[in-house]
């Protein structure tokens, strides 16, 4: 989510958290567009801890898992973590683009994202296509690389073609396919078009030089651990990377740790305890599996009986900002088959 959503959603945790205190709220607080979603959330965390004794915000902690830290009465603490959500139960998790060799799911010594991508002239490909239009604004024209690409690409896709949000798919279809569609406007959906189809051949290339390494099913197991107990930044994976596995178990132990989601259109609330999956993954094997020309690989592992492995979580190969190629590369992490239904 983009840094002004995620403030939106953070000044609500704490509004929860207050909520939970029974604290004084202002009008402003009262008046935040996600107040109602934060007091149906209150009424469903007080049906399932009955005993709070005090809630704290720990949203901006990188050490523990959830957003908010139950104090109970009987002296136990549970961990509350809040999703705000459109639909299903949405995106899992959002992480740092190389957390796939930073946390040794391969063999050591194998190429990162970011390497491969610099090692492949990422930024050179990128400029080169951008270069094609040759009215860019003054504004654009900055001696920083990164920088010049970004403001090109947004010139492009916001001024050219109109696009500020959704998919841009669509959008470039109907360009190309209109024939009194204006040059500029055509040569714009053209550029990026090329840009996001190479940037998905190279994302390919990469995810095939990952299928050549060797894996470390242990640390596989310890990344999806931590995934689903709520380690979902690269500096909360570091925080939490030296609990055993065990230890990762016990947190989630009698539903001291607990994810909610709550529908932004319906107000309603769902809540999701993951200990009984994570002690069946306990006794499995992980692995990274891949296929054949996707951005994406999966998370699972082989089951006696069954050609096909049972996926646990798919790992999208994404940019954040802009659009595909462009800026903030990172990972996105989906629940798969077993989180969902076994």
């Amino acid at each position: 989510m983009g840094k002004f959503e995620r403030g939106e959603v953070r000044n609500a945790e704490q509004i929860l958290t207050k909520l939970l205190n029974e604290s004084k709220l202002s009008d402003e607080e009262r008046k935040h567009k996600l107040f109602m979603h934060a007091k149906a959330l209150e009424r469903k965390i007080r049906e399932d801890f009955p005993n709070i004794e005090k809630a704290v915000h720990v949203g901006d902690r990188y050490d523990v898992p959830g957003n908010i830290q139950l104090i109970l009465k009987d002296e136990k603490v549970a961990y509350v973590e809040v999703k705000f959500v459109t639909g299903g139960t949405g995106t899992r998790a959002n992480i740092d683009q190389d957390s796939l060799t930073d946390f040794l799911l391969f063999e050591e010594n194998t190429i990162s994202w970011s390497e491969f991508r610099r090692i492949h002239e990422h930024e050179k490909w990128v400029t080169e296509l951008l270069e094609k239009f040759k009215d860019y604004p003054t504004s654009c024209q900055v001696k920083n690389k990164r920088e010049s690409i970004e403001r090109k690409a947004s010139y492009l896709k916001e001024n050219v073609l109109g696009v500020k949000e959704g998919n841009l798919a669509p959008v470039i279809r109907g360009v190309l396919s209109d024939p009194k569609a204006p040059d500029k406007k055509k040569l714009a959906a053209n550029i990026i078009k090329e840009i996001m189809e190479k940037d998905r051949e190279e994302k390919i290339r990469y995810i095939e030089y990952l299928s050549t390494r060797k894996q470390n099913p242990e640390n596989i197991k310890r990344f999806v651990f931590l995934i689903l107990a709520g380690a979902h930044s690269h500096k909360a994976f570091k925080s939490m990377s030296r609990l055993s596995l065990e230890q990762i178990v016990t947190v989630l132990r009698d539903n001291f740790y607990k994810v909610y989601y709550i529908n932004k259109k319906t107000l309603k609330v769902t809540s999701e305890d993951l200990t009984k999956k994570l002690t069946q993954l306990r006794e499995k094997e992980l692995h990274i599996f891949f296929r054949k020309n996707e951005t994406n690989v999966i998370i699972g592992f082989q089951e006696s009986g069954r050609e096909e492995p049972i996926p646990v979580l798919r790992i999208v190969f994404h940019w954040k900002n802009i659009f595909q190629g462009i800026k903030t590369p990172c990972l996105n992490i989906f629940d798969e088959i077993f989180i969902r239904e076994f």
